[in-house]
């Protein structure tokens, strides 16, 4: 089985600030220890802003009732400013009773006719669309994931959003407007930073510029090896993790893109790319493998390994498409 094997530039530049906490407990006591929370997202397009209005975050530890953290400060957060490995603090090194926790929750506020969390448009920038939460508006936005904050040491967490599934435009009402609000339907996942690497790398046009129907490619993936690629369908587009879709990053004028995925959990995933439009409908997509750069080019199977703290590369050539 031919791999796209991880070229490792750098240890992961942007989990080393939040991994370096997990290196300082300094000072705790055998009962105690101290945990740090970020926020980072997925990217998407078509938005402009997905602005969101955290007000607490609470911690489920076994045998006791649910805590939120003490003196958070509630802050308005701009999901799409947090993408490519970049993370907003929610809280850094505070200190927590040592043990098993059941569940995290993330505090919001999205109510209705309220202008708090909201969403603008790239079509309409200055343009302020609603963003509410059908569910969980008062209760949170609950990640059911173990954790277990060390005695004596340090742990650095992440809630990871995937905008571009969660944020949806209600039935009928056409992109470009947003009168009756956006909803938020939260697609997020818990990391642990020491546990995570990155996915990164470029797509080329043989064409020597992108295809006609090529204006909005997308780089998949799925979790484990050599596995075969579908668009994304009603199910998956509701649920939290892999599969996922990345928008390749294509700057104005330029013939080559790129794309990231960070906060990526350590392990063996299938990386492919389309030009083809993907829908909640079933839809059948021509997919592209990444090249193999030791095998001068040759496509592989799509399948990368990733590894704690590091980015594995695939890079993708797109051919000149068939006249």
């Amino acid at each position: 089985m031919s791999r796209v094997m991880p070229r490792c530039r750098n240890a992961l530049i942007a989990l080393s600030a939040a991994t370096l906490v997990a290196a300082c407990g300094g000072g705790s006591s055998e009962q105690t220890g101290r945990v740090s929370v970020g926020l980072t997202d997925m990217p998407a397009e078509g938005l402009d802003k997905v602005v969101v209005r955290v007000t607490g975050v609470a911690f489920k530890r076994e045998g006791t009732a649910p805590e939120e953290v003490e003196d958070f400060t509630p802050r308005s957060i701009d999901l799409l400013e947090q993408q490519g490995g970049r993370v907003a603090i929610l809280f850094e090194n505070r200190p927590m009773p040592a043990g098993k926790y059941q569940w995290v929750r993330l505090l919001m506020d999205a109510t209705p006719n309220v202008e708090d969390s909201y969403v603008t448009l790239e079509t309409a920038p200055d343009d302020r669309c609603e963003l509410t939460i059908p569910s969980g508006a008062e209760s949170g936005l609950k990640m059911n994931r173990p954790i277990d904050v060390p005695a004596g040491g340090s742990l650095a967490l992440t809630i990871d959003f995937d905008v571009s599934k969660s944020v949806r435009r209600p039935p009928g009402l056409p992109s470009e407007l947003c009168a009756s609000g956006y909803i938020l339907r939260p697609t997020l996942r818990l990391v642990n930073n020491a546990d995570v690497g990155a996915i990164a790398g470029t797509v080329n046009f043989d064409a020597g510029s992108p295809p006609a129907d090529c204006s909005a490619p997308y780089v998949y993936l799925f979790e484990g090896a050599s596995q075969t690629p579908d668009d994304l369908e009603d199910a998956e587009w509701d649920a939290p993790g892999f599969p996922t879709r990345l928008p390749v990053e294509l700057l104005p004028g330029e013939t080559t893109g790129s794309y990231q995925a960070a906060f990526i959990p350590a392990g063996e995933y299938t990386v492919v790319m389309t030009c083809d439009a993907d829908t909640e409908a079933d839809e059948s997509l021509v997919f592209i493998f990444p090249d193999d750069p030791a095998t001068d080019g040759a496509v592989t199977d799509g399948t990368v390994t990733v590894q704690n703290n590091l980015i594995a590369e695939a890079d993708f050539t797109v051919p000149v498409p068939t006249p």
